[in-house]
């Protein structure tokens, strides 16, 4: 199973597993006390490699690593650095001494490290100069007189440590406080606190249902980017049902009729979108719904066929939305709509596909996707809870300096050093009263808190501890029924115990993952060329180029090419891999000619 963000160059998915082929013979040789030695030394050797919170802390490292300095990029500061825990003890000179776990668990301190920031403040005047518009174009410009600058390292608060985790004393210590202590948890004014894993569904794959009509999803990271296309009934005589199906496109809070959508992408004809969409053109039904949609999309606009007019008709669509976007339609399009996908011919062949696969499901030739199945679930670990909590402490750090700033902004103001507006107790009280209280910060709505994110770490024995450290949760709505997301899934077999759960409204919401459940983390390096070498060919930016008999893959949910013997194709894709060429996260699954890594 994969948690959010796993991707290669961006991260990578874990989809499902592969079979590996094993010979068994030598196996079979062995006598029962040699195979209980082998099993035991396997089962050893593999806890010994890969533990037992290793995804916590692994996540965690990863966060330390790269996603707080991607953090603090968003919010405008410079390069980052951390030091490892530390508290002064009021001595002469004024040195700090390490703080390790024990001594925040027995003081009621806050194990925690030092966040340094490079902030750059600059202070200038602008005004009109004139010029001469033969010589320079322009009949005046603004002209930029720095009055200060100023460049330094400032503290921006605390960001709690995770014991064991690289920025840790204990990680590397020759002595341990206790041998079954394996870490990954945080010291929070003295109590041990714990991340729950955090269950959801994954945004960056295409899901198809039948809950409320027939409807094919895309979804982004961001909530703005998804697509919905969906096949509707519309009905020739009002509040009257039964009549012809029709294709329509859900994107940017509006409904745009499909046909119009592919003019604006820059196909040129009917044949063409036909072409591309590639199924069932010989079928009754199917030939029933390309007509439908493509009465639909003359009876409402004119003159679609040409380009210029396609985009004008979705412009005003989008325009006449309740919150319209600032950027033009163009730009809406290659932002929103597929960003992965570089150029507009790519993305009319991506959400022909998508209309592909939506009448495969309606016509009964492929199932629709189960939202219960591990397959389409991610998990959210330290790293990514961890930095969803700092961005709002740090944006609520950075309104509150720019409004202490504004008011020395005056000729007979003085302007102080930047960490002089800066304060730095905003960003540690946050991260501590959101692991103190247990309110975290919700995932899309900026002034919701959401519960069940932490938790304090039970200490009654070993087993406990290790229970709590493994443990997910899901996070549903109990006002209406959850339907089957308390039942097990036969996906869950091997990644989910189907005993640990507790009695109540929280049965089979809350779950512990299995003994030899791994919980893959982001991969930084790209793996897209290496994917070349294996035998894959680019994707083409026509709409003209026919694609049959070539078969699809997918990185991520994103289509990146296409190959022609895909036997060959995934024996290679595997020989790397054992090889340790590409990550051992990297599998492949092959179904319906589509491979998706």
């Amino acid at each position: 199973m994969a948690s959010k963000g796993e991707k290669f160059s961006s991260g990578a998915d874990m989809d499902i597993d592969d079979d590996e082929v094993t010979d068994l013979s030598s196996i079979a040789d062995l006598d029962e006390e040699s195979l209980k030695t082998f099993c035991r030394k396997a089962s050893m050797s593999f806890f010994n490699e890969y533990g037992l919170i290793s995804h916590q802390i692994n996540s965690y490292n990863d966060f330390i690593e790269n996603g707080i300095q991607k953090v603090f990029d968003s919010a405008g500061f410079g390069k980052v650095t951390l030091d490892k825990p530390s508290f002064f003890a009021g001595t002469e000179g004024g040195a700090d001494h390490n703080m390790l776990p024990r001594h925040a668990r027995l003081q009621n301190m806050t194990y925690s490290s030092r966040m340094k920031v490079n902030v750059t403040l600059q202070v200038y005047t602008q005004k009109n100069v004139r010029s001469d518009k033969f010589k320079t174009g322009k009949e005046q410009y603004i002209q930029k007189e720095v009055l200060r600058e100023d460049n330094k390292d400032i503290v921006i608060g605390r960001i709690p440590v995770m014991v064991k985790s690289d920025l840790c004393w204990m990680k590397d210590a020759d002595k341990r406080d206790c041998d079954f202590d394996h870490g990954g948890y945080f010291l929070i004014k003295g109590a041990e606190k714990i991340f729950i894993a955090q269950e959801h569904i994954c945004m960056r794959r295409i899901l198809i249902s039948n809950n409320q009509g027939w409807t094919i999803a895309y979804k982004s990271e961001t909530k703005r980017n998804r697509l919905i296309v969906r096949l509707v009934e519309q009905s020739k005589v009002e509040g009257i049902g039964g009549g012809e199906k029709v294709l329509t496109v859900y994107f940017l809070s509006t409904e745009i009729p499909i046909w119009v959508l592919f003019f604006a992408l820059g196909v040129s004809s009917d044949n063409e979108i036909r072409e591309l969409i590639d199924y069932g053109a010989e079928e009754a039904n199917i030939s029933n719904i390309f007509f439908a949609s493509i009465h639909d999309a003359d009876n409402r606009f004119d003159d679609f066929r040409i380009r210029s007019n396609a985009l004008s008709h979705v412009n005003k669509l989008i325009k006449s939305t309740t919150f319209p976007p600032g950027e033009s339609v163009e730009e809406c399009l290659n932002m929103y709509m597929f960003p992965s996908l570089p150029g507009s011919k790519q993305k009319a062949r991506f959400l022909g596909y998508m209309v592909k696969c939506l009448l495969q499901a309606y016509t009964g030739r492929r199932k629709c996707d189960n939202r219960d199945n591990f397959r389409n679930k991610r998990l959210e670990l330290a790293g990514q809870l961890l930095e969803r909590e700092l961005k709002v402490h740090i944006a609520h750090a950075r309104r509150r300096m720019i409004k202490v700033l504004q008011r020395d902004l005056y000729p007979d103001r003085t302007v102080h050093p930047i960490d002089y507006y800066l304060d730095a107790s905003i960003v540690t009280n946050g991260l501590s009263r959101a692991f103190s209280t247990g309110a975290w910060s919700h995932p899309f709505k900026r002034m919701e808190r959401i519960s069940g994110v932490v938790a304090t770490l039970g200490r009654t024995n070993a087993l406990q501890t290790m229970v709590d450290l493994r443990r997910t949760r899901q996070q549903v709505q109990y006002t209406g029924k959850v339907g089957d997301a308390r039942y097990p899934h036969p996906s869950h077999w091997g990644k989910v115990c189907f005993l640990s759960t507790p009695d109540g409204e929280n049965c089979g919401l809350v779950k512990n993952l299995a003994v030899t459940g791994l919980v893959s983390t982001d991969i930084r390096e790209p793996i897209v060329d290496q994917l070349f070498d294996c035998g894959m060919e680019e994707l083409v930016d026509d709409t003209t180029t026919a694609l049959e008999g070539m078969d699809k893959i997918f990185v991520n949910g994103d289509w990146v090419g296409v190959c022609k013997d895909s036997l060959s194709f995934v024996a290679e894709l595997r020989s790397k891999r054992r090889q340790r060429e590409l990550p051992n996260q990297v599998l492949s699954i092959s179904s319906q000619k589509a491979f998706k890594l």
